[in-house]
C-alpha cells in the first residue's frame, strides 16, 4: 500500500487561527447517510466547530450524530441568537425555519439538485444569504442559472487514523446504493467478474430504486449493507477501503461533477486507486484519466480494468497531491 505522509490534522483553534470567531454548524435536512452528512462530520472533526440541529424544543444534553460528533437540539428562537451562523446542508423539510436566520448567514450548497425548481424557496432569501459551492461546476450553474455570486471551497478533509486491512476485498463500492450512483452497471460488471474480482458494494439504500432496478441483478449477493458512521470505515471491525486496491464510484449529476466528493477522498486517503465515471471525469479539471484516476463509460470497461489488474502504483502516488489542499483547506 502506498501513502504520501502529510500530516494529521487535528482540531484546530479557530479564533486564534482564522480571527473570524468559531462557525456554529446547522444541519437542516433528515438524511443521517452521504455527502451531506459526511462534509458536517468532516468539518466538525477537523475544526472543532459545534454542531445543531432544529428542535421542537431546547435540550440540555448532546446527541450523537456519528462519525466521533455529537450535536444540540436547539428551538428555533435559540438556533438564531448564535453568531456566525452556518448551515451545512438543507432539505426541503427546513426551508420553513430560513425565514428566521438572520442576514449574512451562510449556506453550503452542495450539487445542482438543491435548487432544481426554479421556485426554490432558497431562491427566496439569496440576497441575505451568503453561498459557498464545493465544485466548481455547482458555483458556475448557480452563477449562469441563478445570479447567485458564491465563494468555491474545496471539501474539507479531516485526515483520520486508518484501521487494520480488510484483505479479502479487492474492489470496493462505498457510495449509496442509489440512481445517481449507478449501482446497476456494477452489478452487470459483477454478472462478468470471478467472485475473487467482485466488487463489494457498502451504503445506506434507497428501497426504491433497489426494488425495480436492482433485485433482478443480484443486489443480496454483493451488497454487505451499510458501514458504522466512524473513521475509518469498519466492516466487522476491519477498515473497508485499507485493504483494497480500487474503490469504484459511477456517480453523475445533471449539471455537476469533475470535482471530489468524500467517497474519493476517504478512498485516495487510505492509497486505493479510483475507479471513475467518464461523464463525471470529463466535467472538470481535477481528475485526469490514466494519471490519477482510471475513467470508465460501462461495465464491460470495469470488467476489463479488474481483469487486466495492472500496477497502478503512479496513479496513487498522483491522487493522493490532491488530497493535501483538503487537508489545508480553511473554512
Amino acid at each position: 500500500m502506498i501513502f504520501l505522509y502529510y500530516s494529521i490534522n487535528k482540531k484546530m483553534d479557530i479564533i486564534e487561527q482564522y480571527g473570524e470567531g468559531k462557525k456554529n454548524m446547522i444541519y437542516m435536512a433528515k438524511p443521517v447517510y452521504g455527502g451531506w452528512v459526511t462534509f458536517t462530520a468532516h468539518m466538525a472533526l477537523k475544526y472543532g466547530y459545534d454542531l445543531y440541529k432544529i428542535g421542537k424544543r431546547t435540550e440540555k444534553n448532546k446527541r450523537d450524530y456519528g462519525y466521533s460528533v455529537q450535536y444540540q437540539n436547539l428551538c428555533i428562537t435559540d438556533i438564531t441568537k448564535l453568531p456566525n451562523l452556518f448551515i451545512t446542508a438543507i432539505d426541503k423539510h427546513y426551508y420553513e425555519y430560513l425565514e428566521y436566520f438572520p442576514e449574512g448567514t451562510t449556506i453550503v450548497i452542495h450539487d445542482p439538485t438543491e435548487l432544481k425548481a426554479k421556485d426554490s424557496p432558497i431562491l427566496k432569501y439569496k440576497d441575505k444569504l451568503r453561498f459557498i459551492t464545493i465544485r466548481e461546476t455547482v458555483q458556475e450553474f448557480l452563477r449562469k442559472g441563478y445570479g447567485i455570486q458564491s465563494t468555491f471551497k474545496v471539501h474539507p478533509f479531516y485526515g483520520y487514523e486508518r484501521g487494520d486491512s480488510c484483505e479479502d476485498i479487492k474492489c470496493v463500492s462505498i457510495s449509496r446504493i442509489d440512481f445517481d450512483k449507478n449501482t446497476d452497471i456494477l452489478l452487470r460488471a459483477n454478472m462478468k467478474l470471478p467472485k475473487e474480482l467482485q466488487i463489494a458494494l457498502f451504503g445506506a439504500e434507497n428501497r426504491l430504486y433497489v426494488h425495480h432496478k436492482l433485485q433482478k441483478l443480484n443486489i443480496g449477493e454483493h451488497w454487505k449493507g451499510k458501514f458504522k458512521k466512524s473513521y475509518p470505515l469498519l466492516h466487522e471491525e476491519k477498515d473497508i477501503l485499507r485493504g483494497a486496491k480500487y474503490m469504484i464510484d459511477m456517480s453523475t449529476i445533471k449539471n455537476d461533477g469533475g470535482g471530489t466528493q468524500y467517497t474519493f477522498l476517504e478512498a485516495i486517503h487510505n492509497g486505493c486507486v479510483l475507479i471513475l465515471n467518464e461523464d463525471w471525469v470529463k466535467r472538470g479539471k481535477t481528475f485526469i484519466d490514466g494519471i490519477n484516476c482510471i475513467s470508465v463509460k460501462n461495465e464491460d470497461d470495469i470488467v476489463r480494468i479488474l481483469t487486466e489488474d495492472k500496477d497502478h502504483s503512479k496513479i496513487i502516488i498522483e491522487s493522493q497531491k490532491l488530497l493535501k489542499r483538503h487537508i489545508d483547506v480553511l473554512w
